[in-house]
Formats: C-alpha cells, structure tokens, sequence
C-alpha cells in the first residue's frame, strides 16, 4: 500500500515539475496576490498582518488544490498517459492520497515566500509555536478541499472543469472569509450561508487554532465531514469512469 502510494506520488511528482506553466504560477501566484492585495490592508498593525497572512495563506493553498485537482485530473483524464496509468495495479485511494501528498508538497513550497514576504514587510507578531500551528491548520485544512477538487477532476469533463472550479473557488475564499472578512461584515445574503461553507469552517481552525491556540472542535468536525462527503463521491465519481470506460 505504502510503495503503491509513494510511486503514484512520485510520478505525480515528476509530471508535474517538469511542466513550468504549471509550477512558476502556482509557487508565485500566492506571493503576487498577497503582495498586491494583502500586504497594503495591513496598515501598520500586527493584528491585521496576522490575521491577512493566515487568510491569504488559505487563499493560496486553495487555489493549488482546487485547480491542480479540478482542473488537472479532468485534463489528465482525456489524455493517452492517463489510460496508460489505469492499467497499472494501482487502487483509487492510493492515487487519491498521493495527489494529495504532492498538493501538500507544492502547498509548503508555495508559502514559503509569502510567509517570508510578510515577516520583512509587516509586523507579524508569531512566535515558533503560532507558525507551527498556522502550518498544521493549513495543511490538515488542505486535505478536506483537496478532496472536493478530486471530486470536481472526475465529475467533469475537460471543458466545464476550468470555468466552474473558477466560478466555486473565488465564491469560496469571499464567502469562506479567507480575505480576511468577518461573517458579520459581508452582504446579509452571503452571511447566511457563509457558517455552512468548508471555507468558513477551515479559516475558524486556522485563525482560532493557528492564532489564538483555541483549538475549535465543531468547525474541526464539520471540516472532517466535509472532507468524508467528498472523499466519498469522489471515489464513487472514479468507479463510476473506471467502469464505464475501462471495463
């Protein structure tokens, strides 16, 4: 299961390095985003530069997992390398958990020079133990998302998954507070639904574990959920290919 899992990641791994449209975007666009929108919201207080870090950190990490699965894997999928890759002795949960593994590779990467760019250029007020716990929520966060981009990859087809990962990613991270919004500061319409979002909860466990060492065990619970109800359709999704177009 083990070898399964790091040989899958491992060629996952190589695919994807060796393609610079794919890594320049995915390890600069963070940085870019947090320096023009995120940086200049700070004004000057250590608070806000916490808080716009963490969110914008989300931000980024969703992106790479939403678009490198929704978008990646339904391109993959009508490609002659993909019905090759059926063929090996390989089961979905071990091509699952290493995608997952490599978004998590490519997500530390990523947040390496926006977490630098924000200690040089605001006031972060984090010690070790605060970036440990930052770190850990946006990683086990990552993993419930990565999930619903799984299920997106295999759920649509090469054309619709580009236009509607965009139109739930952005939605998402507004709505989810990964901006840095407060429930209570956006549009009535989308407070309402924003405490049922997997964003919104993620953001609770990144600012309330990672900032305030607060560990929030609903949000944590509805976020595992979340990541279950995904994890299961995106298997059913898998299956369901698998039968219809390789057996």
């Amino acid at each position: 299961m083990r070898r399964g899992i790091a040989l899958n990641a491992r060629m996952q791994l190589d695919e994807l390095v060796h393609i610079p449209a794919f890594t320049v975007p995915t390890l600069g666009l963070p940085l870019v985003t947090y320096l023009i929108f995120g940086l200049p919201a700070v004004h000057g207080r250590a608070p806000a530069a916490d808080g716009i870090l963490v969110g914008f950190a989300a931000f980024a990490v969703l992106g790479i997992v939403m678009f490198q699965f929704g978008v990646g894997i339904a391109a993959e999928r009508a490609s002659a390398w993909e019905r090759f890759v059926r063929t090996l002795p390989a089961s979905a949960s071990q091509r699952f958990t290493a995608r997952l593994l490599v978004a998590l590779l490519f997500t530390l990467a990523s947040l390496v020079p926006v977490c630098v760019a924000a200690s040089a250029a605001s006031p972060i007020d984090l010690d070790s133990s605060a970036w440990l716990r930052v770190v850990v929520s946006l990683l086990g966060g990552s993993v419930p998302l990565g999930l619903l981009g799984i299920m997106l990859g295999y759920l649509l087809n090469e054309r619709g998954a580009l236009p509607i990962t965009n139109l739930l990613y952005l939605p998402l991270s507004y709505a989810g507070g990964l901006f840095s919004t407060r429930a209570q500061d956006l549009p009535h319409a989308v407070a309402v639904i924003s405490p049922w979002l997997p964003t919104r909860q993620w953001g609770d466990v990144v600012t309330d574990y990672g900032l305030h060492d607060r560990f929030p065990a609903h949000q944590a619970l509805a976020l595992l959920g979340y990541g279950v109800l995904f994890g299961l359709v995106a298997i059913w999704a898998y299956r369901r290919e698998e039968i219809r177009e390789y057996r």
